[in-house]
């Protein structure tokens, strides 16, 4: 009997331990709640541009060669007019889109529609013989293309 008494005694112990770890836990996200400034409005849309590409990240795959470098954007159910090709930053490329697709499906007086929305921004070195005002990007379906033509490298042989 002695020994089931401990053992309840552990039991109830524990379950006192996880309550008061519970309470710390709620206690100090509702501080932080309490606490927080209000962003202003351009954080709180660049938090969810944020959130968005991170939820959605498109295949990237960069061939370089000595002539130019290849740059494959898998984008599917993003149209080419929500896609831009950004040079501005000396030394990166950056991809931008958004997509906004909706299926409907039916079955008998069932009806299910499933948007798919986000937002990509991906950027990627270049190396200092890009030729960035002559890039060139072909819409290959659900593939962009980017060609990045280099400059040529002097022969600095004897």
């Amino acid at each position: 009997m002695a020994d089931n008494t401990h053992h309840d005694d552990a039991i109830a112990r524990t379950g006192q331990d996880m309550g008061a770890l519970f309470d710390q836990f709620f206690e100090s996200i509702e501080t932080l709640r309490l606490n927080r400034t209000q962003p202003a409005a351009s954080d709180v849309n660049a938090t969810i541009a944020n959130i968005s590409s991170n939820l959605w990240a498109p295949r990237i795959e960069s061939h370089e060669d000595e002539h130019n470098i290849t740059i494959r954007a898998w984008l599917p159910d993003v149209p080419s007019s929500q896609i831009r090709i950004d040079t501005g930053t000396h030394g990166r490329l950056k991809i931008y889109g958004e997509r906004n697709s909706q299926v409907v499906y039916e079955s008998g007086t069932d009806r299910i529609t499933e948007r798919q929305l986000g937002q990509i921004e991906k950027s990627i070195p270049l190396p200092p013989e890009a030729l960035v005002d002559q890039i060139t990007a072909l819409d290959d379906g659900p593939c962009l293309v980017i060609t990045v033509p280099k400059a040529a490298k002097a022969d600095n042989g004897a």
